[in-house]
């Protein structure tokens, strides 16, 4: 078996839906799984579902907890390996490691890009932290990944033009928007490529996270994204929206199909 089976979703925490976040991605038969805002109750229920769904190996960033109350876990069919990590100022948000997959050993960077809301320097921080660490030619032998909510950007054109969250930031607006910017764009530079725009252009208008105010203002913007070596062969990658709309998260889950073979 060559084809590989992703999946990405930020699971918003939720405790009293668990069981059918954990059924939904059962059902999906995945190969490799990223979450993003795992708790500490919900852990064990999360690494016992993906193992009964044959992702028997997990790792979670737990132990780099600070006050915060969530972290990641990422789970494969194939044993893993954790790797340094990248430098985050919150270190529980990037959780990276290796997975041995027959064709091909993958590096995989399951991340969490903190909003920017009472954070200060952190999301700027968390996205040089992983442009520092990423670009850069990639061990010899391994594909690359990066995915998760990176929250970020704010729109994108129908030409291919992408807008930061920097005019929010009018003291720093040229750090945050090359913080920003350099890994959409920047880690194309590095065989990291947005497959989903890849595969389906800038006609789609996709939003993978919806927020309605209590001024019943509705902001969506497409948060959550893959970024994967041209090694890896994407042939398909789409989000689930059905989850987000059915209430399970306020982010869509992301799928994509590789066939490095």
């Amino acid at each position: 078996m060559a084809r590989l089976k992703l999946l990405s979703w930020n699971v918003a925490g939720r405790t009293g839906l668990l069981g059918e976040q954990i059924a939904a991605v059962e059902r999906r038969e995945p190969d490799l799984v990223t979450l993003q805002e795992i708790r500490p109750s919900t852990v064990d229920r999360w690494r016992d579902g993906l193992a009964r769904a044959g992702l028997a190996f997990a790792l979670d960033s737990s132990a780099l907890l600070g006050r915060r109350p969530l972290f990641n876990l990422t789970a494969s069919r194939w044993e893993l390996t954790e790797l340094p990590a990248v430098g985050a100022p919150q270190p529980e948000r990037v959780l990276s490691a290796v997975s041995e997959y027959p064709p091909g050993r993958i590096e995989v960077h399951n991340a969490h890009v903190p909003p920017a809301r009472s954070n200060g320097l952190t999301k700027i921080e968390t996205c040089e932290a992983l442009h520092e660490r990423l670009a850069r030619p990639s061990v010899e032998g391994r594909h690359r990944i990066l995915c998760g909510d990176l929250n970020t950007p704010r729109y994108e054109s129908e030409d291919g033009g992408i807008e930061t969250f920097a005019t929010n930031h009018p003291d720093l607006e040229a750090r945050w928007d090359a913080a920003e910017r350099s890994l959409l764009v920047g880690l194309a530079d590095w065989d990291l490529q947005d497959v989903f725009r890849l595969l389906n252009g800038y006609d789609r208008r996709d939003v993978s996270w919806v927020f309605h105010t209590r001024a019943r203002r509705r902001a969506a913007h497409r948060l959550d994204h893959v970024l994967a070596s041209a090694s890896l062969g994407t042939i398909a990658c789409d989000y689930l929206h059905e989850w987000r709309e059915a209430g399970l998260s306020d982010h869509s889950a992301m799928e994509a199909t590789l066939d490095p073979s």
